[in-house]
């Protein structure tokens, strides 16, 4: 009777711990996401995850109070689901993914339409954002990739089946760093 006692007094004890401690999983992404520049990628397409680890090296030499990392995704549809819930902002994607994700069609119907903006193209990818990303971090972006091995000489022309960011079409247009408003 004194060990059961025991045992429901330490379990008890441990239940209070968890639920009043404050600290899940979820909040500390929240407080990852925050200070850091996650870049999605995917299991299902490699080249996503050799092209973010390029982007975070060279976002690391040129920018790296973004303090850039890699955040993979098991598919395209998890990354369609985070980026359409705000739970990522920046993401590459091949040129089908992103005009279905953008659309909301195919594997993408479940997540519905997720409102993408093209910031650079790397390579054969790219590298897109919400389109709520702040326009002062895409001329960021854009500035510290375009001209790299990765986005050599992108073209604002070009069509990728979302349109551009306004940030990236600044950048590449030549117009000055835009404020944090």
């Amino acid at each position: 009777m004194i060990r059961r006692r025991r045992l429901l007094k330490v379990g008890l004890a441990a239940a209070a711990g968890l639920l009043l401690g404050g600290h899940t999983p979820y909040q500390q992404w929240v407080v990852y996401r925050r200070k850091h520049l996650l870049i999605g990628c995917h299991k299902a397409d490699p080249r996503t995850y050799d092209l973010a680890k390029q982007t975070v090296a060279l976002l690391t030499e040129h920018l790296p109070a973004a303090k850039a990392r890699v955040a993979r995704a098991p598919d395209a549809g998890r990354l369609a689901s985070l980026l359409g819930t705000g739970q990522l902002d920046v993401s590459i994607l091949d040129r089908a993914d992103t005009a279905a994700m953008s659309q909301g069609l195919g594997a993408f119907a479940p997540y519905g339409q997720t409102a993408l903006r093209v910031l650079i193209p790397l390579d054969d990818r790219i590298l897109v954002a919400r389109a709520d990303f702040p326009v002062r971090y895409a001329w960021l972006l854009t500035g510290a990739l375009a001209g790299t091995e990765l986005a050599a000489a992108p073209d604002v022309a070009a069509e990728h089946g979302v349109p551009w960011h306004p940030g990236s079409v600044d950048f590449l247009q030549g117009r000055p760093e835009p404020g944090d408003d």
